[in-house]
């Protein structure tokens, strides 16, 4: 049996999207090929490297603490810490090396490792660095440009989305690249698919996910402050937390609650009292598209989106659904009166939609597909 080393930044214990693609691509993988899951730990903690089934072997750089808020900072640590995960991967020997962002150093630093090699990009970060001084846009050109040069190096490109494929086609020339699409598990699909929901009272926006710069919630405390009489609960914990909670009391609001991070089990009852669900992305972000999402269409519930981009596009194919701006109260409060007039309908046609086109397991057959290609041609 073959050897995979897979290098990554997300992994076990660490709940998060992309621990749940990863855990979905290896557990496929495990059934042809023996993995070491090379990874690094959350800020802070030092998990021990353990066993997590017989064909996979866990091993992890541990990672101090520091302040991920600022750009450069967060960045010289990425660097460092992506530059430790490579050295590492060294120690275990294997026929096929693949790799994951969105850390974006992970591409550089392993891209001239030895053998055969995948490169998995799950967001193109680079591209986020505002260019509004003449310093930072020389510093976005500078890492554009050593993302070009060494996403070259590897034998095949995975991407989630359209505009990272768009992306990858128009600036690697003949790369092999295949997208793996970001999605829910069939077990979390099934178990949201059959949750009997009715309407609940009072009216209930439901937030569930991360709380930080890229998500910019601020705007649910300000529709909470303009229609008092729905409930709002956000569900989720991230570098803004605290400071939404902030803002929520300096202005006096009272019909809206921060629960922080929660079990799944909890997660399923926030799903049962909802009456529309709502994610939002700054439009900064247009190429990303949140996972959480897909959970959302696989429940039927009402959505509102706030944001542009490849996120945009995927609510649109969605019925029950709006897409406003992020940060538009005004807009966010004429979808919340839209669904408060009508009586609470549940999609079975975006349940189906996730079902035939996001179900990670099926996705990650395709990984399998292209290291068993690589591996036959060594």
């Amino acid at each position: 049996m073959k050897t995979i080393n897979f290098l990554t930044g997300n992994f076990l214990p660490e709940n998060c999207a992309g621990t749940n693609r990863i855990l979905a691509l290896v557990k496929e993988l495990e059934k042809k090929y023996k993995i070491n899951v090379i990874c690094i730990s959350e800020k802070g903690k030092k998990p021990d490297d353990f066993q997590f089934s017989e064909n996979i072997k866990v091993y992890y750089v541990h990672q101090k603490m520091y302040d991920g808020e600022k750009f450069f900072t967060r960045a010289i640590n990425e660097l460092m810490y992506a530059i430790k995960l490579a050295a590492k991967s060294t120690n275990f020997q294997s026929d096929i090396i693949i790799a994951t962002s969105p850390q974006m150093f992970i591409i550089p630093t392993v891209a001239f490792l030895p053998g055969k090699k995948v490169i998995d990009i799950r967001d193109l970060v680079w591209e986020y660095i505002d260019p509004r001084s003449l310093y930072t846009k020389l510093v976005k050109w500078t890492i554009t440009q050593l993302m070009k040069k060494t996403i070259k190096q590897y034998d095949y490109v995975t991407v989630t989305n359209n505009h990272e494929y768009e992306w990858v086609t128009d600036n690697i020339k003949n790369a092999d690249i295949e997208k793996i699409t970001n999605g829910i598990e069939i077990k979390n699909f099934k178990e949201l698919n059959q949750l009997d929901l009715k309407e609940v009272k009072p009216f209930t926006l439901t937030y569930i996910g991360n709380v930080g710069i890229a998500q910019n919630i601020n705007v649910l405390v300000d529709l909470a402050k303009r229609v008092p009489d729905i409930q709002i609960n956000i569900i989720g914990e991230g570098s803004k937390y605290h400071e939404l909670k902030r803002y929520a009391h300096k202005n006096n609001i009272n019909n809206i609650t921060f629960f922080g991070k929660v079990k799944r089990e909890r997660i399923i009852d926030f799903y049962k009292k909802t009456s529309v669900l709502f994610a939002q992305l700054d439009e900064k972000f247009q190429a990303a598209m949140p996972s959480k999402l897909y959970e959302y269409a696989s429940t039927g519930l009402p959505i509102i989106y706030a944001g542009l981009g490849e996120a945009r596009n995927f609510v649109k194919q969605l019925e029950n659904c709006t897409t406003i701006n992020p940060g538009d109260v005004k807009a966010l409060e004429v979808a919340v009166k839209k669904y408060r007039e009508e009586p609470l309908k549940i999609s079975q046609k975006n349940k189906q939609f996730v079902y035939e086109n996001f179900i990670r397991e099926k996705q990650s057959k395709k990984m399998v597909d292209i290291v068993d290609k690589l591996t036959q041609e060594s």
